[in-house]
């Protein structure tokens, strides 16, 4: 069997995109504007993916943009800015899901994790499922869930999750095997028990 090509390396930034990352991080807010309109979309998508409610999601977003642009002076276009700033915008929103989990806050979305998963192009076993998506994901271990819908909802991969969440890519590859290998589990229970989805 042929092994897939693995990932090719992480693009540099363009010499232009450097050069505003260098006056982002000095304060220029133009390149600061530009900064935050070229990543504010992926920013609260990630943010969506993870938090139930709009204002928790948008309190999430900001504070990932915010550490994007206190970041900004520490680029160095080792890889391009989109890239970079998920990295950021991941720990970010993470640190907060945990904080809102220490604190009792509901974090784990309705009908966003259910649209992530059902655009994934990775996706997971989740079609005709007797329950909502968020259902199953919200039984798993918080790191096999934050893996699965990194991988499966968000189209990040192993290589990046494990920068993102500071794992090596092996750990990232057996909490998605097991993740994955225990929402099968519990839907093959519901099927068996007859569980239907409420209408």
């Amino acid at each position: 069997m042929t092994r897939p090509a693995p990932d090719p390396p992480p693009a540099a930034a363009a010499p232009l995109d450097l050069e505003r990352m260098r006056r982002a991080g000095a304060g220029n807010p133009e390149a600061q504007a530009w900064l935050m309109t070229h990543v504010i979309a992926r920013v609260r998508r990630i943010a969506r993916a993870f938090l139930r409610s709009s204002a928790d999601a948008d309190d999430a977003a900001q504070l990932a943009l915010l550490a994007i642009l206190e970041s900004a002076s520490t680029y160095r276009g080792e890889a391009a800015v989109e890239a970079w700033a998920r990295r950021i915008a991941v720990r970010t929103i993470l640190r907060y899901v945990r904080q809102q989990r220490r604190d009792g806050a509901p974090v784990a979305p309705e009908s966003a994790i259910d649209e992530e998963v059902a655009q994934a192009p990775h996706q997971p076993p989740f079609e005709s499922l007797p329950r909502e998506a968020r259902v199953y994901l919200d039984a798993l271990p918080e790191a096999q869930r934050d893996v699965i819908l990194l991988h499966h909802a968000l189209d990040y991969s192993i290589e990046e999750i494990a920068v993102m969440t500071e794992v090596s890519p092996d750990t990232v590859k057996s909490r998605l095997r097991l993740g994955i290998g225990a929402l099968r589990k519990q839907v093959r229970q519901d099927i068996a028990v007859g569980r239907k989805r409420a209408s």
